[in-house]
């Protein structure tokens, strides 16, 4: 008799605990700042080689090991201060008739094509990773168009 009394009271404390408001957590059940308020705003990735070089090249292309750091693919390296020197209108050392970025041509830019995959040389970017999202290329597009300003 004792175990089950035991077993009841244990029962109905944990059945008032409930699941909670949601108080103190975001739209996403993550926990708010320290403070309250609104959770920092999602960074928006505008068609500025500043914008793609922070949410783009240095979380997807530098920093996996293919193109910063100590380890430099085909001589391409995005890390910050040097990818405009890297890109902007240099040949690929894949093949030289190939130009990384020309501006205001998107579609004739190898990195384009690296990134959507229609590329006739190497494999599409970033390597060993799914593909960026559409919306993602699409800024670059946007940013290649412009002119590719540094």
């Amino acid at each position: 008799m004792l175990l089950r009394g035991g077993v009841a009271v244990i029962t109905l404390a944990l059945a008032a605990c409930g699941g909670g408001s949601g108080e103190g957590l975001d739209a996403n059940g993550q926990p708010l700042p320290a403070g309250g308020g609104a959770p920092p705003p999602v960074p928006t990735l505008a068609p500025t080689l500043a914008s793609i070089q922070v949410n783009v090249f240095s979380v997807s292309c530098a920093i996996s090991g293919c193109h910063g750091g100590g380890t430099v693919q085909f001589g391409l390296s995005l890390d910050s201060g040097f990818s405009a020197g890297n890109l902007i209108n240099v040949a690929s050392q894949q093949d030289a008739s190939l130009i990384r970025v020309i501006p205001g041509n998107p579609n004739g830019s190898f990195l384009i094509q690296k990134l959507e995959g229609t590329q006739t040389v190497g494999r599409r970017m970033p390597d060993f990773s799914p593909p960026l999202p559409q919306a993602t290329i699409d800024v670059i597009r946007q940013w290649i168009a412009n002119g590719a300003p540094p």
